[in-house]
């Protein structure tokens, strides 16, 4: 798991892109990105089931899979969700700051 520190930075990023609709929250919208070719870079909960992993893994084309920075609870109550595991963007933008925390 990430730094606490870079896990709320993550985070903070993460609430951005959402508020400036940039951001596909759930399976189903990660993977419409995959399917439109927007190469998502895509955030896995830490927690995420093996077949989500596993599922995920295989989307692409995308920019990177992001694992063991956030878990499934810090994305549920993020974004208001009972459970959450999977979120992505392909906004370069955001992409560029979530690779500056060193992901």
């Amino acid at each position: 798991m990430a730094d606490e520190q870079i896990t709320q930075k993550l985070m903070g990023l993460l609430g951005l892109a959402r508020r400036a609709g940039q951001l596909a929250v759930g399976t189903t919208a990660v993977e419409k990105l995959v399917h439109r070719g927007e190469r998502p870079l895509v955030i896995l909960a830490d927690d995420a089931g093996g077949a989500l992993a596993q599922r995920a893994a295989r989307w692409s084309p995308v920019r990177g899979l992001v694992t063991g920075a956030v878990t499934g609870a810090d994305l549920a109550a993020a974004f208001g969700r009972d459970k959450l595991a999977v979120v992505g963007t392909a906004s370069p933008d955001f992409i560029r700051g979530i690779r500056k925390l060193g992901f």
